[in-house]
């Protein structure tokens, strides 16, 4: 058995979308696309030391310089030729595995054009960023729904920018970020957005405004915005105003973390450097940010502090004025519409009366939140303890929670009428698959993008109601755009089991198998566990691993150690600081 166990980073997962998009200032998000990557244990450990010993350097002065900082420069010649001359002591161990049989499968599977084509709506047309071996930094294109329903290869997309074209231009390796759109309410048409372009695939980006109708950028010398490389905040407050947090030169600007700490409002025409500080957040927060957003008939502007990586200070301009949102600090705030959303990590006590629940999602109306009037907080969604909320999507007016029940999925339904929310039902159908659920317009339509996904289920994609979602009609639903099966599920069982860790806490963990096999310990397995980030390793089908490892007798484990989000805040709590040694004790049990 090959045990591979990742407690830091990004999680190694392919998803086909990001379930629901929350109404809100922005948080940070893991990336959707990211792929499995095996590292000698002697380069993760100097990594992690390396990381480590460097956090350890701002504040203990007298420690040496870090050896290894040199890792750190991914494209640097020294870093290349490390992992050039590691490279190859595995491939005289085990071979190379380019031009072997398997790699080719496996590099037609990545590379196949038969991918789902996720679409965004933006005023009348359905927006896509694409990539294949053909278009390597991708292009940006669209179409009309009718165009899009159509068979994938029929759909007649027009271009709106080429990355790849773009790049060799301007002699840069663009890596795209999705835009940020003007959003006035949906009577004022979108033909502006800020391009977020990475230099390379950093965390730093290049902000540019351009023109969707004219399909170009906006000029500079025409008054189009423009922000030079930085870890950028940015969103439009008006046609002509931008609220931005970047670094000028200013010491204010940026956070002991490299993130901006100010929020400018930045008139366009003027200069960037002499628009006004209109929030200060503190040199020791992550970030701080500004947001202003149409929601459902509701302007909202907001300042945010993200004090840590899950603590926030949240600011709200109510009839005329800033007010803070007295809440825990750790406590998510979105909207929906004229209404808050609370979603809490840990126990809410007002006055030392318990007023709801660690993971709860509890809904009031700004007026009487800010009236501290709390009597009419509405519970969406308390855990039990075998319970957690996964996500949720709003349109414009029902609100879908995707729980995890034991890891299995369940989705709950609310309806906002008249100033309230009604309790529409529960779908506990889809049992040991995954949900992505998104609105296609959440200010004006009930309508949704919902994919369904296993293990042994290619990614399927409907267009449907929220009303008929919660009315069961998804199983009888035509999907409209769906992947290949990729390898040949008919003999693979998907099952769920419980192991007993160390302390006596019971650990869930999914096991793929050929039906009906022995249990004679002569069956090669891979175990593989997350454990981190409040991540939750949910059912997603992999071709990949299908033809490589599946098909072949392997048996594949993923196992929802604790560190994770699978049973809510408490289940990442868990297996944090002094107790990360529980995530590892998960782990090994379910081995």
């Amino acid at each position: 058995m090959l045990l591979c166990i990742s407690s830091t980073g990004r999680a190694s997962r392919s998803f086909p979308s990001t379930f629901v998009s929350r109404r809100g200032p922005p948080h940070r998000v893991f990336s959707s696309q990211a792929r499995f990557h095996f590292l000698p244990a002697s380069l993760a450990f100097l990594g992690a030391s390396s990381r480590a010993f460097r956090r350890g350097q701002s504040t203990i002065a007298a420690m040496a310089e870090d050896p290894h900082l040199w890792l750190e420069e991914i494209n640097g010649e020294k870093c290349l030729s490390w992992a050039k001359e590691n490279n190859e002591v595995t491939f005289k161990k085990f071979g190379h595995p380019e031009g072997t049989k398997m790699y080719g499968k496996i590099l037609e599977i990545l590379e196949s054009k038969d991918k789902i084509a996720y679409v965004t709506k933006v005023d009348d047309l359905y927006y896509n960023f694409w990539q294949d071996a053909d278009h390597v930094k991708g292009i940006w294109r669209r179409c009309t729904l009718e165009e899009y329903q159509k068979p994938a290869a029929e759909v007649s997309w027009e271009l709106v920018l080429d990355l790849d074209a773009l790049s060799k231009e301007e002699g840069e390796s663009w890596v795209w970020h999705s835009p940020k759109w003007l959003d006035l309410g949906p009577s004022e048409k979108k033909d502006l957005c800020l391009l977020r372009l990475s230099p390379g695939g950093s965390d730093a980006e290049v902000i540019r405004e351009f023109n969707v109708e004219k399909k170009a950028f906006v000029p500079e010398e025409e008054g189009g915005f423009k922000i030079k490389e930085c870890k950028t905040q940015v969103c439009f407050k008006s046609r002509d105003v931008l609220l931005v947090g970047t670094d000028t030169g200013a010491s204010e600007d940026m956070t002991d973390s490299g993130y901006p700490s100010t929020v400018r409002e930045w008139k366009r025409g003027s200069s960037l450097n002499d628009a006004p500080v209109v929030f200060q957040g503190q040199k020791t927060d992550v970030l701080s940010h500004g947001a202003f957003y149409f929601d459902r008939s509701t302007f909202h502007e907001s300042r945010t502090r993200a004090v840590t990586f899950y603590t926030h200070e949240y600011l709200w301009l109510h009839d005329g004025q800033w007010k803070k949102v007295e809440v825990p600090d750790d406590m998510t705030v979105s909207t929906f519409g004229d209404c808050f959303l609370f979603r809490l990590r840990s126990d809410w006590y007002v006055k030392d009366e318990l007023l709801a629940t660690q993971g709860s999602l509890l809904s009031i109306n700004m007026d009487r939140f800010f009236a501290n009037d709390l009597k009419d907080l509405e519970v969406l969604f308390a855990p039990s303890a075998s319970e957690s909320l996964e996500d949720y999507a709003g349109t414009k007016n029902f609100l879908v929670l995707s729980i995890l029940e034991d890891v299995k999925t369940k989705l709950v339904f609310w309806e906002f009428k008249e100033g309230r929310w009604l309790n529409r039902g529960i779908d506990t159908s889809l049992g040991m698959e995954s949900v992505s659920i998104s609105a296609v317009e959440p200010d004006v339509s009930d309508e949704l993008w919902v994919t369904v996904f296993g293990y042994t289920r290619p990614s399927t994609l409907f267009l449907m109601t929220a009303d008929e979602l919660c009315n069961g009609k998804l199983p009888s639903m035509t999907p409209l755009k769906s992947l290949p099966a990729f390898f040949n599920a008919d003999d693979i069982e998907v099952q769920q089991f419980f192991a007993t860790s160390l302390d006596g806490t019971k650990v869930p963990y999914f096991q793929l198998s050929k039906k009906g096999m022995a249990y004679d310990g002569s069956n090669p397995a891979l175990l593989y566990g997350y454990g981190g980030f409040e991540i939750s390793l949910t059912p997603v089908y992999s071709g990949a691993r299908g033809i490589a490892w599946l098909e072949h007798g392997g048996v594949w484990i993923d196992a929802n150690i604790r560190g994770g989000g699978e049973y809510g805040p408490r289940w990442h709590q868990a297996a944090k600081k002094a107790n990360r040694n529980k995530a590892y004790e998960d782990f090994e049990a379910a081995a």
